[in-house]
């Protein structure tokens, strides 16, 4: 949790996430979305089924997924998955 991170460093969230961007070019929200999908493509990789990525990463539906999959990698998670079958 960001709160318990900002607690351990003596800072506050407001500062650590500006720290955060300033160093990284993204927000550590973005930074844990991004975590997310990479970590969904590997399971698709894996498993070949974009549902059980959808259900292990914490996605809401698979519209939630799409949406940040193509922010990333400009297809979807299906369209994905249909390349590299």
């Amino acid at each position: 949790r960001l709160e318990d991170i900002c607690e351990e460093l003596d800072m506050s969230k407001f500062k650590f996430i500006r720290l955060f961007k300033v160093n990284t070019g993204i927000t550590p929200y973005q930074y844990f979305l991004n975590y997310k999908v990479e970590y969904a493509k590997k399971l698709i990789e894996k498993n070949k089924d974009v549902y059980s990525a959808v259900a292990e990463c914490g996605f809401v539906d698979l519209t939630h997924l799409n949406k940040h999959f193509k922010s990333i990698y400009g297809i979807t998670a299906f369209e994905y998955l249909s390349h590299i079958n």
